[in-house]
């Protein structure tokens, strides 16, 4: 089995929430399963995020990066259930995101691919890893013109905007498409509808900043799956571009968001102004913990409005944050009987720490159902 395949299966294999042991454990059998010439450059960090570097040049100025961390809340083995074209857990999320992310920059590892690697911890808990990095590191990201993830949802986005912000141009991204789609199995365009990865922690440090779509879908659910064509096909491709030649046009002083017209005038909260006069490494972290308070609170109204007998709001955000291709298709697999009193208290009394989209996924498992 080569290595893509073999860190794929092993990844999957395995439930692993941040700071569990078998996360610690997976991120040093990654460690370990390095190619002996790249062993000496690699460290482990104090957020314990694994660092490869097998640049050659200064002329290498591409950073990689995936995260380690799952959603599940135990730990240990995780069941696959394999066809020839997906594949899908039983009983629990397939771990695909970001599993499959991880499979892949072993993938370019191994294939020679003159680059710097981190594997992150805790992206599913807020992007601890790649903050800590941002901050401890950010000398070291200023060498980098640009930064790619491989944990994006579907297989045809090559994401241009993470939140309202804007994490990369359209020139490099458009590239970068157009480098995938010399496969003519492949079907990548430039995408701005990007929510959250560990990249838009670098955004105000590295010029070009992605995430690539890797083939998962339905990801933080039980019905998470990975089209595992397109993976490999990916995989194949990957190998063959040419990264260090990808333009660089964004400058990454600039915070420029999608909404940029109406925050002028004072919509959305003025963020392209609030993200500008922010001091920290991250404008965009502060973005997301702005957003997110707000998220919280339509959450916690619709919880209670649940809780009193009126569920309909609370399915509809629960289908639009797991599946929000086909929100309609989502919603005939939530059985509102299963949201019992105790399933909903649970989940307001969650909403105080945790991210909107992990309470609504977790009650999204509570009340799946086959339609």
């Amino acid at each position: 089995m080569n290595v893509l395949m073999q860190t794929l299966n092993h990844a999957l294999s395995l439930k692993r929430p941040h700071t569990s042991v078998t996360n610690e454990d997976f991120t040093l059998w990654l460690a370990e399963m390095l190619p002996p010439d790249v062993c000496e450059r690699a460290f482990i960090d104090g957020c314990n995020n694994l660092h490869i570097d097998t640049r050659i040049s200064k002329l290498n100025r591409t950073l990689f990066v995936a995260h380690v961390d799952t959603v599940h809340k135990d730990e240990g083995v995780n069941k696959i259930r394999k066809t020839t074209t997906h594949w899908h857990a039983d009983g629990a999320q397939l771990g695909a995101d970001d599993g499959a992310g991880v499979a892949m920059l072993m993938h370019l590892i191994h294939a020679g691919i003159p680059a710097y690697y981190i594997f992150t911890q805790g992206e599913e808990r807020g992007g601890i890893g790649a903050t800590y990095v941002a901050t401890h590191y950010s000398e070291e990201l200023g060498s980098f013109d640009r930064a790619i993830a491989f944990d994006r949802k579907n297989i045809d986005s090559v994401i241009t905007h993470q939140g309202y912000g804007r994490c990369c141009s359209d020139e490099f991204g458009t590239a970068l498409a157009q480098a995938l789609n010399e496969d003519d199995r492949l079907m990548y365009s430039t995408d701005d509808t990007g929510v959250y990865t560990d990249t838009a922690e670098f955004t105000t440090i590295i010029p070009e900043c992605t995430n690539v779509s890797v083939g998962y879908y339905a990801e933080h659910t039980l019905t998470e799956s990975l089209d595992i064509v397109h993976f490999q096909t990916l995989a194949e491709q990957v190998v063959k571009i040419d990264w260090d030649s990808l333009p660089t046009e964004r400058d990454p002083s600039v915070v420029e968001s999608k909404w940029d017209d109406y925050a002028s005038v004072g919509y959305y909260g003025g963020w392209a102004s609030y993200g500008k006069a922010s001091n920290s490494t991250s404008a965009y972290q502060d973005y997301m913990r702005w957003d997110e308070e707000i998220g919280a609170v339509d959450l916690q109204d619709a919880i209670t409005d649940a809780i009193e007998g009126h569920s309909e709001w609370l399915i509809e955000m629960m289908a639009e944050s797991v599946y929000p291709e086909d929100v309609d298709m989502a919603v005939r697999f939530i059985d509102k009987r299963r949201l019992t009193v105790d399933v909903l208290q649970d989940a307001l009394n969650d909403s105080w720490s945790a991210d909107p989209s992990q309470v609504l996924a977790t009650l999204f498992d509570s009340a799946y159902m086959i339609a």
